[in-house]
């Protein structure tokens, strides 16, 4: 057995020696080529303090004595050997008492921690990095807590770390900004999303300011644990405020243990192992507890470590090699902890084998750590606009973000790498003239070991051209000794040309001032007008510059004064205010919206500050906003009604009509002819609410002629008192000489009746109703006030009622379909909205002024026409000539409506030839010659051709046809048809039996000269 393990020992890939009386008595391979050995000769015999480095003696010396007195294991130290060449190596050690050849002895086993060094070191050298940036940087954990701020964060706020890190973002900020705001886009970033936006923040100290905020994600292989907060005061756009920023929470890299060494012998062909009490510990079992079967020791192995390490001792196995695997251990209570597993195969008459296992989970963790904090610093400092880049002590690159390189014209950070920064981009001066690098002020912080900030050079790009710049140069200390330089700039262009073209419109002020088409005024802190142009005087309506000037902005002008200091608070902390909307009063009391931008400016000193504002009036805009967002919605509402009206029209078309034939048929069945009927009135009353849903949407077929509003009114005065009821006194006010408009006059009796019937709901305890007609001119102003109506002569009727009135709210509904302030079951919502259809249909206008308790006016606006009223007589008898024995071509898409029309034509005589489409109607047009079919019945929307298009092509075939179209849609009116398509006729849907047999006697009844072709 002690074989056994002096082989192992001799193959572990960790160093191990054994000192007794201050020398070294043995050492394996691994310890030979760590000390640059060839022969383990070179190394027995020397005293202990020969390879260890004089720095880290004394320490190793009294934890040797101790482990000699106390015969214990001491915890790990780190310290640095020197090989026998002289290499300098960070090690970690392990040490133990044990007994060699009978005398007290020590036996070390050394770790090379050098890459974990170097890991640690680029840690410390990112971390650096953040400490000088000058961006405001915060790590929020996703308790939103802060872990992290930076000294630029803390010196902002003008805080102390312990008053932020660790305590939560809503105690550090404003408990309502938190909920509102930060709470909401910090929950989104913690979804791995990047972050960004722009707010207006008040601190108690420093007032209103502007901020730019990226949220990013810190994201490690286990998912997002917090989010990266980097701030940017925007309020001054000349520079953000610089200052070193330090870290005051550092990362933990690991738990610095001792190396825990478990031993296990595991005996192939019984399938059993024997555990040391460290592998026991490893695993999680309590000594003496573990059943020794290999399976159950396999099964604590993580699933997916397990396959590597199966795989890895099948091949020690079959081969012999060493046996050498990193994996998961998972314990009973879910923990888990990393093992570095080491064996050989021996075979003595069965087949063993035996290893050591070493816990190295502090050690994972501690690279684990350094990785992400690596990621972490490299994300800021990738993330942010401002370019960095290090230097060391000859000033070539060391590092660079990727705004640095790109400002200088590089594709990459890495291509500034081991450059002389100096002789790259900042070799020459402004003028032209060599830099030498002695005098170059980036290097003060090397030179004389300060910062520096410079404004008036320029750096030079790769393709030669250069850029004014502002940068900042920090030195960068590892411990107390100096490493280099970390840089920061901005390319300034924008700003310098900005300074320029404000310098040269200086000069022309004046001019700009006086001639402006926008208000320009100065005014001292106490509101007192000291300028403004005309521009002004004429916006605000006053006769002139002199009398405005007597005014005072927060007596006279502003709504709610309290503005105007607001105003200025603003631009005494950030510079300027940008587009603040407020209310001013003109001279004649009237109100109006105005948009102002402006900045403080200084006289002299800083008692002296005057405020420059521009005012541009924005009355007209915010109320052509707000009319034309009304006019979307209604207009969107009306086609999806109009829509959903005309697919009706068919279905009910076909339901009146089949209800009409069986009407005839079951005359003699007294009890299925009152259900028929019951089945028609249902239908023709569902109609009628499709018409009025047409109405809304402008969509329902018109018959418009010249009217006289009072006849109108004179001719439903009666029916209107029967309808109101007694309790209501009902007053017209007829105007004499009262124009002339043109609408369809039964949808103008519907529109005064849906007003009537609004008015009396409103007052139901009793009251007034006023029914007023009046000639109107809608001059500028008006137009101006109301909006969407053009200066002109209309006709004017109003109906004024004494009710319960309607608040603003109701007021912005009162026209929408389906709109109701009455109970469930009480009225339709469909009134007022065919009120509005059939107003704009007609071209005309309609509104409505009301408040809570003071009853409520609608103004009906109609444009006026210079035409006689025509009075024509009525058909006194539809119902004769219904019958006919002439040829009838039917084009319908709709099948059932088709066949409807098809069985009551068919059954009073008349030939009818059906087509389902205008393709269709052409064959059955070219088949039949000519005179054969005296009547084309088409609907007019259809897939394919259009109604209009199949009569022209038909007429072309058949020139003496004559038309007739069915359409609920007013895209085909009769009276636009009658005089752009001479001979054709409008049928409107959804008709009845009576309609259709009526309008077809009618048409083929009249004779209709034929145009030549």
């Amino acid at each position: 057995m002690q074989d056994d393990f002096r082989h192992l020992v001799e193959t572990m890939p960790d160093a191990i020696l054994v000192q007794s009386e201050n020398r070294i008595v043995f050492v394996n391979p691994s310890c030979m080529r760590l000390l640059g050995a060839e022969r383990a000769e070179q190394l027995i015999g020397k005293d202990i303090s020969e390879i260890i480095h004089p720095d880290s003696l004394p320490t190793i010396r009294r934890g040797i004595r101790e482990c000699y007195e106390n015969r214990t294991t001491p915890p790990p130290l780190e310290h640095a050997l020197v090989s026998l060449n002289g290499l300098l190596i960070p090690t970690e050690a392990s040490a133990m008492f044990t007994t060699w050849k009978g005398l007290p002895a020590i036996e070390v086993v050394l770790r090379d921690i050098s890459e974990r060094k170097r890991a640690e070191e680029r840690l410390r050298q990112y971390e650096r990095l953040v400490e000088v940036s000058e961006e405001m940087i915060a790590v929020i954990d996703r308790d939103y807590r802060y872990v992290v701020a930076n000294r630029a964060f803390l010196n902002y706020r003008g805080m102390e770390s312990e008053q932020v890190v660790g305590r939560l973002v809503s105690e550090v900020l404003d408990q309502v900004f938190f909920e509102t705001v930060a709470k909401e886009k910090l929950d989104e970033c913690f979804t791995g999303r990047v972050v960004k936006y722009e707010l207006t923040y008040t601190y108690p100290k420093l007032g209103v300011r502007d901020l730019s905020v990226t949220y990013l994600p810190v994201e490690v292989p286990g998912g997002v644990t917090g989010a990266a907060c980097v701030l940017r005061d925007i309020t001054e756009r000349k520079r953000l405020e610089r200052a070193n920023q330090e870290w005051h929470q550092r990362l933990e890299l690991a738990e610095r243990a001792g190396l825990r060494m478990g031993f296990w012998d595991w005996n192939t062909a019984a399938g059993t192992v024997i555990w040391s009490d460290e592998t026991c510990r490893q695993f999680g079992y309590v000594p003496g507890t573990f059943s020794g079967r290999v399976e159950d020791a396999v099964a604590r192995i993580h699933s997916e470590d397990r396959p590597r390490v199966e795989a890895a001792i099948q091949t020690a196995m079959e081969g012999g090699a060493q046996y050498a695997m990193q994996y998961r251990v998972v314990r009973p209570d879910g923990t888990g902890s990393w093992i570095d597993a080491h064996g050989v195969v021996v075979r003595d008459g069965t087949t063993r084998m035996i290893g050591v296992g070493i816990d190295i989970t502090n050690l994972k963790r501690a690279e684990q750590l350094v990785e992400e904090s690596e990621a972490k610093y490299l994300l800021l400092l990738n993330s942010t606009a401002e370019a960095i880049f290090g230097l060391d002590l000859q000033g070539e690159c060391t590092f660079s973000n990727l705004a640095c390189a790109r400002m200088l014209g590089y594709q990459a950070p890495e291509e500034l790498l081991g450059k002389n920064m100096h002789g790259l981009m900042h070799h020459t001066r402004a003028d032209g003239t060599a830099y030498p690098r002695e005098e170059c002020q980036i290097y003060v912080a090397i030179r004389d070991k300060r910062p520096s900030h410079h404004i008036d050079e320029v750096f030079w790009r790769s393709d030669g051209s250069s850029f004014p710049t502002e940068y900042w140069s920090y030195p960068m200390s590892s411990g107390t000794e100096l490493v280099g330089s970390v840089v920061t700039f901005l390319d300034i262009s924008d700003r310098t040309r900005a300074e320029e073209a404000l310098r040269h419109s200086e000069s022309q002020y004046r001019e700009l001032f006086e001639n402006a088409t926008y208000g320009i005024l100065r005014s001292s802190p106490n509101g007192s007008l000291l300028d403004a142009n005309p521009a002004l005087v004429s916006m605000l309506g006053y006769g002139s510059q002199t009398e405005l000037m007597t005014r005072n902005l927060d007596r006279d002008i502003y709504e709610n004064p309290a503005e105007r200091h607001a105003a200025i608070e603003t631009c005494r902390i950030a510079g300027r205010v940008d587009g603040v909307e407020v209310k001013w009063k003109r001279r004649d009391g009237k109100f109006i919206d105005v948009r102002m931008s402006g900045r403080m400016i200084r006289q002299g000193d800083q008692e002296n500050r005057q405020m420059e504002v521009i005012v541009d009036d924005i009355t007209e805009r915010r109320i052509l906003e707000q009319q034309l967002r009304q006019a979307q919605k209604m207009e969107a509402v009306g086609r999806l009604s109009g829509g959903i009206a005309h697919d009706f029209n068919n279905l009910l078309g076909v339901i009146i009509g089949y209800s009409e034939i069986l009407e005839e048929h079951l005359r003699d069945d007294e009890k299925l002819l009152k259900n028929i009927v019951e089945i028609r009135k249902a239908g023709q009353r569902a109609a009628s609410l499709t018409r009025q849903l047409l109405a809304f949407s402008r969509r329902q077929v018109l018959e418009p002629k010249v009217l006289r509003l009072n006849f109108v009114v004179s001719d439903i005065e009666k029916m209107l008192r029967r309808l109101i009821g007694e309790d209501i006194e009902l007053t017209t006010e007829l105007a004499a000489n009262l124009g002339n408009v043109k609408a369809d006059q039964g949808q103008m009796e519907q529109v005064i009746m849906n007003l009537a019937v609004n008015a009396r709901d409103a007052m139901p305890s009793g009251g007034k109703l006023v029914i007023e007609t009046k000639n109107f001119e809608v001059d500028e102003e008006y137009a101006l006030q109301r909006g969407y109506i053009n200066p002109g002569s209309f006709v004017m009727i109003a109906v004024t009622d004494t009710g319960m009135g309607m608040d603003a709210e109701t007021q912005s509904h009162i026209f929408e379909p389906f709109f109701t302030t009455k109970e469930l079951g009480k009225g339709t919502g469909l009134g007022l909205a065919t009120v509005y259809g059939v107003v704009k249909q007609s071209y005309g206008f309609v509104w409505v002024d009301s408040e809570l308790g003071h009853g409520a006016r609608f103004e009906v606006l109609l444009p006026r026409v210079n035409e006689p009223v025509h009075i024509g007589l009525k058909n006194a008898n539809l119902r004769s000539g219904r019958s006919g024995s002439e040829t009838i071509l039917l084009v319908e898409d709709d099948d059932s409506l088709r066949g409807l029309a098809t069985t009551i034509l068919s059954e009073i005589g008349y030939t009818v030839l059906e087509a389902v489409n205008g393709a269709q109607a052409l064959t059955i047009a070219r088949e039949k010659p000519r005179g054969q079919i005296h009547l084309l019945l088409s609907d007019v929307v259809m897939p394919g051709m259009s109604g209009p298009q199949i009569a022209d092509e038909v007429n072309s075939i058949h020139p003496e046809i004559k038309t007739v179209f069915m359409s609920g849609y007013t895209e085909f009116s009769a009276g636009h048809d009658q005089t752009s398509h001479l001979g054709r006729f409008f049928l409107q849907k959804p008709f009845t039996q009576l309609e259709l047999t009526s309008k077809v006697r009618e048409v083929l009844d009249v004779c209709v000269a034929v145009p030549s072709r």
